[in-house]
């Protein structure tokens, strides 16, 4: 069972494929992963497209795609290279913060930025105390007459390490909780920022980072966003966050099946293609349906968002279900591809490590399973 979609739907996805197809054929985003290389001429690419800030208005030079329209291209992102495409969610994320919280002149000076893919900010918010517990960050922001001065430190910064700047939640001091949150712009010139990527098993593209904050001192107008606001700055794209790995990880999921049904046609063993096999078809059967279950619950979430209908719960259920299939159908697309798929010269084992990180960044599973079981009264 294939999405029914619109015309605008059905174009979109056309664009978004034709443009990954040109700028990240297969073997440059393996290039990338092996050589541990961010993405670079992709990034500017994607920013001339308007990719990069395409959930932002038009007035600010952006598409104004409502959610379908992103979750379009999230999937035809995460289809191509779903380590760039967790890249593009963390610009997303920043920007929507930025538009929805920041001051006139942060909308004005830094969206234009976003939306031509001249701006690169990381979302410096998990720390190693607070990862699925967000509000027990530890992270300081103390006020010093017109400055913040920040201390702290940062873990899971997609990109930092590469970044212009770092959307940075800090609180103030003596506060715990969802009290005193704050979230500051802090540019990674800062002589008090410190960025160190760190050894990962996937997403080893764009990478991520420790992000060290040592006296960092930032102006007042550095903080987006006003008192109060803090909490709900943090929270604010959180759905979006989950819909966004739902749809990469479906699409990842797709392509990744799409091959393995190619590859093994084109296998044989015993005198016949693999894929005659009853145990093998089979496997591909449960596959499908698994990620077909997984696109409607996603599109649902898209539509749901579009419309202005609360989605919370079913957000989590999109995400919990899209990203574990996505790690299925990459054991599998191992397992079917046998010696070929262990290599390091197949796409299949940079999804297989890729898929992991979409079961734990963005709410890992266990997280999502005890929202989605708060929502049955339990």
């Amino acid at each position: 069972m294939r999405l029914i979609e619109d015309a605008r739907e059905t174009a979109l996805r056309e664009e978004f494929r034709a443009f990954f197809a040109e700028h990240c054929p297969p073997e440059y985003a393996d290039e990338c992963d092996a050589r541990g290389r961010f993405p670079e001429e992709l990034f500017h690419a994607a920013g001339k497209a308007g990719i990069l800030g395409a959930c932002l208005p038009a007035e600010y030079g952006g598409r104004g795609e409502d959610a379908i329209g992103l979750a379009i291209l999230f999937s035809e992102a995460g289809r191509a290279f779903p380590d760039f495409a967790n890249l593009i969610v963390r610009q997303h994320l920043c920007a929507s913060v930025l538009e929805r919280f920041g001051s006139p002149a942060q909308r004005a000076g830094l969206l234009p930025r976003f939306a031509r893919g001249e701006l690169h900010m990381a979302f410096g918010a998990s720390e190693s105390g607070a990862g699925s517990d967000v509000t027990a960050l530890t992270t300081t922001a103390r006020r010093d007459g017109d400055d913040y001065v920040i201390d702290g430190e940062k873990l899971y910064a997609t990109g930092a390490h590469v970044a212009d700047a770092v959307l940075v939640f800090a609180r103030e001091p003596d506060t715990t909780g969802r009290d005193g949150l704050l979230a500051l712009i802090v540019w990674t010139d800062n002589p008090g920022l410190r960025a160190e990527r760190l050894d990962t098993l996937g997403v080893r593209a764009t990478g991520t980072s420790k992000v060290t904050l040592t006296g960092a001192r930032v102006p007042a107008d550095a903080r987006v966003g006003g008192d109060g606001e803090g909490w709900a700055i943090l929270r604010s794209g959180l759905d979006m966050e989950r819909l966004a790995s739902a749809a990469i990880a479906t699409g990842a999921s797709r392509f990744l099946l799409d091959r393995a049904i190619g590859f093994l046609r084109e296998r044989r063993q015993f005198g016949r293609p693999l894929s005659d096999l009853q145990a093998v078809r089979h496997r591909l059967a449960d596959l499908a349906m698994r990620i077909d279950a997984a696109e409607l619950v996603t599109m649902a979430v898209a539509h749901g968002l579009t419309t202005g209908a609360s989605v919370h719960l079913d957000a989590s259920v999109a995400k919990l279900a899209a990203t574990e299939t996505y790690m299925a159908v990459a054991h599998q697309a191992v397992q079917l591809e046998g010696g070929f798929g262990y290599t390091r010269d197949t796409v299949v084992q940079r999804h297989f490590r890729d898929a992991k990180m979409y079961e734990i960044g963005g709410g890992a599973s266990d997280v999502q399973r005890d929202i989605i079981a708060r929502g049955l009264g339990l």
